[in-house]
């Protein structure tokens, strides 16, 4: 289910709170420091959320004409901190590169045809059926559109556990999501941008609208039939989506890059299901000059500010999750899925630059001069290989592309910890569950003995007479054939007479 209302700050020194199902604004508290967000924007330009657990975001937007929505100053506060970190100085789309297999036809959108501007969409209802619209200068023949779709809605399960046995820990997610619509020949594409509620971001396009209706060849490995029967074989082509993400974790000056390579040891253990599982080793190393990459198998990046630290003492850092399974890397103005430059307010799109410093510049010029790595940008790249198929006539269904800003070490637990997981931090492997309350041992209750009251009193029994005759004083065993006085009791066997005055017991 997807929320029904948005909680919106306009401003500074406005507190919003959920109480029993409902959506209650306060009374402004006192002045407060403002934030580096909201130093930076403010009314509808200011975007502060609260969202459903407690966490919040804070952030900047605006649209330019070229690369449409630009996010700026976006700040992250898990639900039990004091205020705001900062984490990216600005985000925004780069480039939008559309070559089509056949050679004959390759597209730069962002830099030629524009995201924003004439190109942008009026928003709609159906565009937007959680949250508020806001609106924004499109070009001069429409002036200011609905533009912008701003809301939270349910991201599925955020955390389930129940290993420690003394209750269910489950929750629901929920995003923030920020979404701009815009049309590019017969192209619709979608940029949204979704902070989840804890840390996470997501960056994604999607793509709808229509096929080309004038990009069709003969070339069956070049193009999909969508006719009926074998021909009209739609073109296939490439989208590779590029985003610029400025780095600024807790507005830190000395934030570094570093990248993580997990490589085998060689050697394996000898436990587990197979008895021969690789030992692998992972190494952290410092990038420490301008460069591009290409993701390997077992590698990632992340950016980090040493000098800002969570309550266990590690270093706040994101981490860039980007999958590359389709990557198209066959040009200079595509051969990375990850570049890393300083930045510079003159590099703003990854191919066919704008600003006229550096007029047609990409980042290959960008990191010519292999410069010292300082304030981190990351240009981050995409593909998707569109093969065309039946379904995508008509309009076609949406088909996304993306990456993730992954928090490490922003907090010392879950941002959204449930108060009975708070006391599990690190190995508690002994440690008791403060939830449980032992269950105490019973001592057992000794059972009384009872000391005995005399001697038993015997029973007569009646014997049969006999020839036989047993001699002794007290307890005594005899056979034999004879005649025998006495006093005691005496057991016997055979065949005779007992004379004497105490009781005879006969055993059968």
């Amino acid at each position: 289910m997807k929320r029904t209302s948005l909680r919106r700050l306009l401003g500074a020194g406005t507190a919003m709170a959920l109480l029993a199902g409902g959506l209650v604004l306060s009374a402004p508290a006192a002045a407060s420091a403002q934030t580096v967000t909201e130093a930076s924007c403010s009314g509808e330009s200011l975007v502060s959320e609260t969202l459903e657990s407690g966490s919040s975001w804070q952030m900047c937007w605006r649209l330019d004409t070229y690369r449409g929505l630009v996010l700026d100053k976006i700040a992250y506060q898990p639900r039990d901190d004091a205020a705001p970190i900062l984490v990216l100085d600005s985000i925004a789309l780069a480039q939008l590169n559309v070559p089509y297999d056949t050679g004959a036809t390759e597209y730069n959108d962002v830099t030629t045809y524009q995201v924003g501007g004439r190109r942008l969409q009026a928003i709609e209802a159906v565009d937007c059926p959680v949250g508020e619209v806001f609106n924004a200068w499109a070009d001069p023949t429409r002036g200011a559109i609905p533009a912008l779709c701003i809301g939270e809605e349910d991201s599925g399960l955020a955390y389930r556990s129940n290993i420690a046995r003394d209750a269910l820990y489950a929750a629901q997610g929920t995003d923030l999501v920020l979404h701009t619509v815009s049309r590019i020949g017969w192209y619709e594409y979608q940029t949204e941008y979704r902070f989840h509620d804890d840390g996470e971001i997501s960056v994604r396009l999607g793509a709808t609208g229509d096929l080309s209706p004038n990009d069709y060849v003969n070339v069956v490995n070049q193009g999909w039939p969508i006719a009926p029967g074998q021909e009209d074989f739609a073109v296939n082509h490439y989208h590779s989506a590029f985003w610029r993400v400025d780095f600024g974790i807790d507005s830190g000056a000395n934030q570094v890059v570093e990248k993580f390579a997990t490589t085998p040891t060689g050697e394996y253990g000898t436990t587990g299901d197979t008895g021969h599982t690789a030992i692998l080793e992972t190494q952290l190393t410092q990038i420490t000059n301008e460069t591009k990459t290409m993701g390997a198998n077992r590698e990632a990046y992340r950016v980090v500010n040493p000098e800002s630290l969570n309550a266990d003492g590690h270093a706040r850092s994101y981490e860039i999750i980007v999958p590359r399974d389709q990557a198209y890397n066959l040009n200079p103005e595509t051969d990375f899925d990850i570049a890393f430059t300083s930045a510079k307010s003159d590099e703003v799109h990854a191919s066919h630059n704008l600003i006229p410093s550096k007029a047609g510049q990409m980042v290959t010029d960008y990191i010519a001069d292999g410069e010292s790595l300082e304030d981190p940008v990351a240009w981050v790249n995409v593909g998707f290989h569109h093969i065309n198929r039946d379904e995508d006539q008509s309009p076609m269904p949406i088909h996304w592309q993306g990456f993730t800003l992954y928090p490490r070490d922003f907090a010392a637990q879950n941002p959204n910890i449930p108060e009975g997981r708070k006391w599990v931090n690190g190995d508690m492997r002994g440690v008791p569950n403060p939830n449980i309350t032992p269950t105490p041992t019973a001592s057992p209750t000794p059972t009384p003995t009872t000391e005995p009251t005399g001697e038993p009193t015997p029973t007569a029994t009646p014997t049969t007479p006999g020839n036989g005759n047993g001699n002794g004083n007290g307890n005594g065993n005899g056979n034999g054939n004879g005649n025998g006085n006495g006093n005691g009791n005496g057991r016997g066997n055979g065949n005779g007479q007992n004379l004497g005055a105490g009781p005879q017991l006969t055993t059968p």
